[in-house]
């Protein structure tokens, strides 16, 4: 403000009789109160820039200190090439290095301030690290990840693995990197599987990029054991003995010494139940890991017509799953969904449903042999369509989920609903995002490369949301917050 600008308002409200004495900002608490805020929720942009964007966020909240909390995000160059990317354009992403980093924001302050850095995974070759993910241990240990590359140049293959490092300060120093599933250690694989290594399948002749072994990290801690819990959902498996045929096959591994290493890699299916989707859902609680996707056939015995949704668990980190057909979703006409696991009950899950705009849950008290009817949870009506989808309990046992909303005109929203009584009822929906996004800007959002997940944290009194969004005419990464006490029922 100019000098000339402030004596024009003194004396404007000194003319008027109004109160002049003290401060600004004493005179402020003196008069009117503040407008309350049209939304329920607390919004604003946290990742990315006009020069690098920010998708697929994932965030974690500190059990112990919910003032920290870090979030971690898909950083790509916005316009790779120098050009505007105006389809999904990975291509032009993989022969240049730096061209995805991981961005890593970290507060101590609940969100008041923010640092904002790369996570320090990628050395040597590793150049680039896109599919970035989050999570937290219930000591308040943070973890972050993605899949650290090596970019291609004139070498027709390109190999890379799903890492995370380990914080325990907060955020504030990390660890070494933890390999989790990798293109270097196909030796940890268990005998007899196959998996598709390397950035294109052998023989292809059009080099389509397939997908390794680790592609799609996420973790899953078991509070009751300390086991972390790695998977890769969206892994393919050779199927012929030329190596020319592959299949779906998603891959999971576990580590016992709270992320300093991680032994033999699993895969989630088996010949009785081979998978011929990507992987749906997984969650640990309880002393177990379960599991559920679509299989291409089925023991006669299960009286099933396939593909049909599976559901497995294994009281061994993986090494073993026993099986059975989710006969109600098959009932329902419904595939499996996202899965999340109630620390505070061993034997809980909850699996999320979508069928168009509208989204739905069901539960289960004993590890999946038995299922509560499916009961609706979320819907908007002007909606078109829903995706980007995530769910979680928090450690103290509510149960939320967000979701995308778009329109007839592509812009999206996101929306949020938890339920206080472990699925049976749900609140109203509750819209975090305060204006629409519009779905697509050629010239900053790299062809949409970098937007697939979105997530939510929850503590004793917020969710925490973080999503990709455009409204700032760029792909950038916006973090929302909302009392639990907001949510109308």
């Amino acid at each position: 403000m100019s000098l000339k600008k402030g004596l024009i308002i003194f004396l404007t409200v000194a003319a008027i009789g109004l109160e002049t004495s003290g401060t600004w900002a004493q005179r402020g608490q003196r008069g009117a109160p503040a407008p309350i805020p049209a939304y329920k929720s607390e919004e604003y942009l946290l990742l990315g820039n006009s020069n690098r964007g920010a998708g697929e966020p994932m965030v974690a909240v500190d059990p112990v200190d919910p003032k920290n909390i870090i979030v971690v995000a898909m950083g790509n160059l916005q316009q790779p090439e120098g050009k505007p990317v105006l389809t999904n354009g990975t291509d032009a992403y993989h022969h240049i290095q730096k061209s995805t980093i991981t961005w890593l924001a970290v507060t101590h302050d609940a969100g008041v301030t923010w640092d904002v850095s790369e996570l320090p995974i990628l050395s040597g070759k590793l150049t680039r690290c896109p599919d970035s993910f989050a999570d937290v241990m219930k000591d308040g240990t943070f973890i972050a990840g993605c899949e650290p590359r090596e970019t291609m140049t004139s070498a027709p293959d390109f190999f890379g693995m799903s890492a995370l490092m380990i914080s325990r300060d907060h955020g504030k120093t990390w660890g070494p990197v933890v390999q989790l599933i990798s293109d270097f250690q196909l030796n940890r694989f268990a005998p007899g599987l196959r998996p598709v290594s390397g950035g294109f399948p052998k023989g292809s002749p059009t080099r389509v990029a397939s997908n390794s072994p680790w592609d799609r990290p996420f973790t899953f801690i078991d509070d009751s054991t300390g086991v972390i819990y790695a998977q890769a959902g969206g892994g393919q498996a050779y199927t012929d003995a030329k190596e020319t045929e592959r299949r779906s096959q998603s891959y999971v591994t576990a580590s016992t010494d709270a992320g300093k290493t991680f032994g033999t890699v699993y895969s989630w299916d088996s010949p009785q139940y081979p998978q011929t989707t990507r992987g749906s859902g997984m969650a640990a609680a309880g002393g177990a890991v379960v599991v559920n996707y679509g299989a291409s056939s089925v023991p006669a015995s299960e009286n099933a017509t396939c593909p049909c949704p599976v559901w497995g668990i294994s009281r061994d980190r993986g090494k073993t799953f026993t099986y059975h057909v989710l006969k109600n979703l098959v009932a329902a006409g419904r595939t499996g969904g996202q899965l999340a696991a109630d620390q505070t009950k061993p034997g809980r899950f909850a699996m999320l449903l979508s069928q168009g705009p509208k989204y739905s849950v069901m539960v289960t008290e004993d590890f999946g042999q038995a299922w509560s009817p499916i009961i609706d949870a979320g819907t908007v009506p002007e909606a078109t369509s829903f995706s980007k989808s995530a769910i979680d309990f928090s450690r103290d046992g509510v149960l939320g989920f967000i979701w995308r909303a778009s329109y007839a005109d592509g812009f999206y929203d996101i929306w949020a609903v938890i339920s206080r009584d472990s699925g049976k009822t749900f609140s109203k929906p509750l819209r975090v995002s305060h204006s629409k996004s519009p779905a697509r800007d050629a010239y900053r959002n790299g062809g949409l490369f970098g937007d697939d997940i979105q997530d939510l944290s929850m503590d004793k009194v917020n969710m925490h949301v973080v999503w990709g969004d455009s409204r700032a005419g760029f792909q950038a990464v916006f973090y929302g917050r909302v009392k639990l006490a907001d949510f109308e029922f």
